[in-house]
Parts: structure tokens; C-alpha cells; sequence
């Protein structure tokens, strides 16, 4: 018997991929409570753009420190999963958790940096849409309720953010809560990272939202560079004037891709990235590896396309 459950919830609606909340529809997730099924799900969160992430612990009282119960993440393409991390770990997870190269949204984002650290995890790619609502929106409060209330008219019920997340087996209501505040992460990402891409402030305001370790701050006082893994981060020089006519005749074309599968254009790559195109510019589909942005599924989905520009202009 597998041990992941599929849950099918029937109260929290989505706008992923619509902001038209007459084709607002329920998503399933998985449940999931074994490290093999755990393993599975998570290929889908391999190389997307952009993932929600939020976590649910405990007081563990012997050590007084904050124990986690649960990971739950949410991907553009429709996948959510919580990973049960009493039950099936998260070990699965950690590549994942611990790839730069990985951008994951978070409400508060520091709180759910230390609690993975303090687990054990190197954290490397968490943006704060705490931070990213602070500069783009004037409210009163900024927490996430008040935030998706403001965006989406959708006040969350937080009736179960101080429930017992160290007891099993946890509720449905419960289950539900988690799932979608993973949901709604990503969805307030998407919709304040288009209004900062209108006004030309996106990257800007994402390095300002990314939640850089205590111990890489440290290491940049000192003028060392932390070590990345894979799709490293890369420092430009500024560009030539070709190379600025490069760089606008790549966003045409993400701007024309962008519109007919409609999603935002900084899914299908950041203005970085183009920046890095048009100084590199690579000529084989081997070299886009070493882009800035370009993972294995956006070189697999884009990569001819991409030469192609490239090679035109």
C-alpha cells in the first residue's frame, strides 16, 4: 500500500496561472508520509522558476527549540505536497532545499530559514514576499492573511496556525491549512513580482527579498564568495551597447513567448539571464548550462529557441 495520500480539498480556491476569479479552482495535494513517495513527488519541483514553500513546527520542550512537522511546497505548474517530516523526513528534499539555483517563496522567510537550518539544512534560495509586500504595497499589516486579503480578496483562517502540529495523525483542516499557505506563497510572489516587473524594479527588489545566512553575510565582510553548487551566481560587467541591443531583442521574444503561454515573463527567464545571453553568447545547447537562470528543464523546454535568437541577431 502507498503511503501518500492525495487529498482533494473542496474550501481553498487557487488563481494559479488566471487572475480571473471566475475560473478559480480547487487544487489536490499529496499527503505525503513515506521518504520514497516523498522522493517521487519532488521531481516535479525540479528547475521550475519559482516554488512556495511554507513549514509547520512544534516547541520541542526538552531541547526549547522549534521542531519541524511539515514542509509543504507549491509549484506554477499546479503540484502541492506536504511532506510529513516526522513520518518521511526530509532528507529527499534537501538537494532541493539546498540548490541556489532553486528560488522558493516564503511569507516571513526568516522564520522558516532557521527552522531548516536549525534542522540541518544549508538554505539557499528563499525569497521573503514579507519583504517583497513591504515595497510594493501600503498596508496596515503585512501578514499573510492581510496581504492575500488585499491581492486576492481571500482572508486566510489562521484558526490553525497555533494548533498541535507534534500529534498524529493531524486533521484535515490542519492538512488543508498547510497546503495552501504554500499555495497562496507562491501566488502573492507571482502577483508582486508582476507589478515590480511593470516598473522595471523586479530584480532589484528580489535581491533586496532574498534571505542571505548569517554565516555568508559574514563571509562577504570578508570578501569571500560563498560556494554554490550548481548555476552559480554570476557578477556582469556592464553591458556594450550591442550587447543592450541584444538584451531588447531577447525580451521581445520572451515577451512574445511569455503572452502565448500566458505567464509572466520572469518565468521564462529573468532579465539577468538575458543580460548573461547577450554577453556570453553561447552558440551549442551544451553552453547554456552555464547561464545564469538556465536549468536543465528551461535549456530542455527553450534552449533551441534561445540559440536561435541568439544566432539572428
Amino acid at each position: 500500500m502507498r503511503a501518500v495520500q492525495t487529498i482533494h480539498r473542496c474550501d481553498a480556491k487557487s488563481w494559479i496561472g488566471t487572475k480571473d476569479p471566475s475560473t478559480m479552482r480547487a487544487l489536490p495535494y499529496e499527503y505525503l508520509i513515506d521518504p520514497d513517495d516523498a522522493r517521487a513527488a519532488l521531481k516535479a519541483f525540479a528547475d521550475q522558476p519559482i516554488i512556495g514553500l511554507d513549514t509547520e513546527t512544534f516547541m520541542d520542550f526538552s531541547t526549547r527549540q522549534n521542531r519541524l512537522s511539515l514542509l509543504q511546497l507549491a509549484s506554477p505548474t499546479g503540484e502541492v505536497i506536504v511532506v510529513d517530516a516526522l513520518a518521511a523526513g526530509l532528507e529527499e528534499a534537501r538537494e532541493l532545499i539546498e540548490d541556489p539555483a532553486a528560488m522558493m517563496a516564503a511569507h516571513n522567510a526568516r522564520f522558516d530559514d532557521g527552522v531548516l537550518r536549525q534542522a540541518g539544512f544549508a538554505v539557499a534560495g528563499l525569497v521573503d514576499t514579507l519583504k517583497l509586500a513591504r515595497r510594493t504595497l501600503r498596508l496596515k499589516s503585512f501578514s499573510l492573511s492581510s496581504v492575500s486579503d488585499h491581492l486576492f480578496g481571500m482572508r486566510l483562517d489562521k484558526t490553525h496556525q497555533l494548533s498541535d502540529w507534534r500529534k498524529r495523525p493531524l486533521s484535515r483542516e490542519q492538512l488543508d491549512y498547510a497546503a495552501l499557505d504554500a499555495q497562496i506563497a507562491l501566488e502573492v510572489f507571482q502577483e508582486l513580482t508582476e507589478r515590480l516587473a511593470s516598473n522595471g524594479r523586479l530584480e532589484q527588489e528580489l535581491h533586496r527579498a532574498r534571505i542571505v545566512s548569517t554565516d555568508e553575510t559574514a563571509e562577504r565582510n570578508r570578501g569571500v564568495q560563498p560556494l554554490r553548487k550548481k548555476n552559480p551566481s554570476v557578477e556582469l560587467r556592464p553591458l556594450t551597447a550591442e550587447e543592450r541591443r541584444v538584451v531588447e531583442k531577447l525580451r521581445d521574444w520572451r515577451r512574445q513567448l511569455a503572452s502565448s503561454e500566458n505567464v509572466p515573463a520572469y518565468m521564462i527567464c529573468l532579465d539577468k539571464t538575458l543580460e548573461h545571453l547577450a554577453i556570453a553568447r553561447p552558440r551549442q545547447i551544451e553552453a547554456l548550462s552555464g547561464i545564469y537562470g538556465l536549468g536543465e528543464s528551461k535549456i530542455t523546454r527553450y534552449g533551441n529557441e534561445i540559440l536561435t535568437q541568439l544566432n539572428s541577431l
